[in-house]
């Protein structure tokens, strides 16, 4: 691309910033307007955001009829919840605390993060949007290989 259009993505995400929520999906929404020519679009994320709001924004890119790919990034931790006894968690975008026994959250919590991985495996597909849910403890570089390979012996 030209230097422009990377100034323009560049500005639409420092003007985002980290702020008390996450609003990717009003990014995405930003960027779609923005990137003009078609061409691939690669979200790296954890989709810390109102799921159907992601989703929306991800369709906007491919109304505009760019390709997209989704790379949702998930710690280990994140995946497993293997916290035992009592726990104290803090909310990463607004810093409140919540105690608790970790054994009385986990099974909704799983449960929970299933639907979640579900729902944008769904509305993704259903987009033809590549949805691809990566553990952080592998290497992205395996990872984007290991995806690519897939891709590669569907498309043939």
């Amino acid at each position: 691309g030209e230097p422009t259009h990377l100034n323009s993505i560049t500005s639409v995400l420092e003007e985002t910033g980290a702020g008390d929520e996450t609003n990717i999906s009003k990014t995405f929404h930003e960027l779609a307007k923005q990137i003009i020519r078609r061409g691939l679009i690669i979200i790296i994320s954890d989709l810390l955001d109102k799921p159907n709001d992601v989703l929306t924004s991800l369709k906007h890119f491919r109304h505009r009829k760019h390709e997209v790919i989704v790379f949702h990034l998930l710690d280990k931790a994140e995946l497993t919840f293997p916290f035992d006894g009592p726990i104290v968690f803090r909310d990463m975008e607004n810093h409140r605390l919540l105690s608790t026994q970790a054994e009385a959250l986990k099974a909704e919590y799983l449960q929970q993060l299933s639907n979640l991985m579900q729902d944008y495996r769904r509305g993704c597909g259903a987009n033809s949007i590549d949805y691809v849910q990566i553990d952080t403890s592998t290497p992205f570089d395996y990872a984007l290989f290991s995806y690519l390979s897939r891709r590669g012996r569907y498309s043939r």
